[in-house]
C-alpha cells in the first residue's frame, strides 16, 4: 500500500498550484500543427516516432490500446498493463530518481512520454540527450479523452485513439442511462487507514465514483488526498466502503483483515458488508480503463442492473 500511498501524495504536492486540477484547460493542446504539451512547451516532429519511451503507466496503457505498442521501446517498473507491455526494457521506477537516464540513451527513442507533475526536473537532462519528449498531465475524464487523442495524433495512431475514446463515452454513456433516477449512495474510499485518507475533490476516484451513480461522501474537500477523522466517517454515514486492491495484495475479501481499527464495527455499511476492493489502477491511472472502472462501480452501487 505505501508506495502507492507515497506516489499519490507525490502526486499531489508536485502538482502546479498556477493551475486548479480541476481546471478544463487541456492538458495539452493541438493547434496550427504545433503541439503543446503540459509544461506549455511546442513540440513538432518530422515524422511519427518508431522508437517510444513511456514513462507513465498510463500512457504506456494508452500506447498500448491505441496500436502504437509496437513502437514502445521502453517502460517503468511499473508499466504492467496490458501484460505485453511487461516484455519492453524497463528504465527504472517512475520518479526521476529512480529511473536511468542512461538506459532511456541507449533505448534511442525518437519521444519520451513523461509526467508534467512527477518528470518536470529530468526534461532539461533528456534535452542533453537530445532525447524529444512530451508531457501529459490531464486532471480529469475529458482531459484524459484530449491526451488519448493527442498521443494518437502524435504517434499517428489517430484512428485507433478515436475508437478507443469513443468506446469509453459509450461504456460511461451505458452506465449513466442504466443508473438514471436512482438515489446516489454515500461512498467512502479507504486510500489508508493509518493515516486515515481518502479521496477529495479533482481526483479520478471521485469522478468515477460519480459517474457510477455513487456520492463521495468527502467529494467536497478541495484537497486531493486528505487525511479525515473517525467521526467525520461516522456523521456522514457512508453506504458504501472501497478499498483499492493494492491494500490487500489480492483484491478478496481477505483483505477485511487489514481494516484493524474496531472504529469499523460502528459503521452498518461495513457490518452489513458492503465493502467492496476494486482494481486500484483502473481509478489511480487515467486511460481506457477508467471507463471500466466506472462500469465496474456502477454494478457495486447498484446492483442487478
Amino acid at each position: 500500500m505505501w508506495p502507492i500511498l507515497l506516489f499519490l501524495v507525490l502526486l499531489c504536492s508536485c502538482s502546479p498550484r498556477s493551475e486548479s486540477p480541476g481546471s478544463s484547460v487541456p492538458a495539452a493542446t493541438l493547434a496550427q500543427g504545433t503541439v503543446t504539451d503540459a509544461l506549455g512547451r511546442n513540440y513538432t516532429q518530422a515524422a511519427s516516432p518508431r522508437r517510444i519511451v513511456s514513462l507513465v503507466p498510463a500512457i504506456t496503457e494508452i500506447l498500448f490500446a491505441i496500436g502504437a505498442g509496437e513502437r514502445v521501446v521502453g517502460v517503468t517498473q511499473y508499466c504492467d498493463y496490458p501484460a505485453e507491455a511487461r516484455t519492453r526494457t524497463s528504465v527504472g521506477g517512475f520518479s526521476g530518481a529512480t529511473m536511468s537516464l542512461e538506459q532511456i540513451r541507449v533505448l534511442r527513442p525518437d519521444l519520451v512520454f513523461l509526467s508534467a507533475d512527477m518528470h518536470s526536473r529530468i526534461v532539461s537532462l533528456l534535452n542533453e540527450l537530445g532525447l524529444p519528449s512530451f508531457a501529459v498531465e490531464p486532471r480529469n475524464f475529458s482531459q484524459v479523452c484530449s491526451v488519448i487523442e493527442l498521443v494518437g495524433e502524435l504517434t499517428g495512431c489517430g484512428p485507433g485513439a478515436s475508437r478507443v475514446i469513443e468506446e469509453m463515452k459509450r461504456k460511461i454513456a451505458g452506465v449513466e442511462e442504466r443508473i438514471s433516477g436512482r438515489a446516489p449512495p454515500g461512498v467512502f474510499w479507504v486510500l489508508s487507514e493509518d493515516p486515515l485518507m481518502t479521496a477529495g475533490q479533482n481526483t479520478f476516484v471521485s469522478e468515477a465514483i460519480n459517474l457510477a451513480g455513487g456520492r463521495n461522501i468527502f467529494g467536497e474537500l478541495g484537497e486531493q488526498w486528505p487525511m479525515v477523522s473517525q467521526e467525520q466517517i461516522l456523521l456522514r454515514k457512508p453506504d458504501w466502503i472501497l478499498l483499492g486492491n493494492d491494500m490487500s495484495g489480492t483484491g478478496t475479501a481477505a483483505g477485511r483483515i487489514l481494516l484493524k481499527s474496531t472504529f469499523w464495527q460502528n459503521i452498518p455499511a461495513y457490518r452489513e458488508g458492503r465493502l467492496a476492493f476494486v482494481d486500484a489502477d483502473m481509478l489511480y491511472r487515467y486511460g481506457p480503463r477508467l471507463a471500466d472502472a466506472v462500469d465496474l462501480l456502477a454494478e457495486i452501487f447498484h446492483p442487478g442492473l
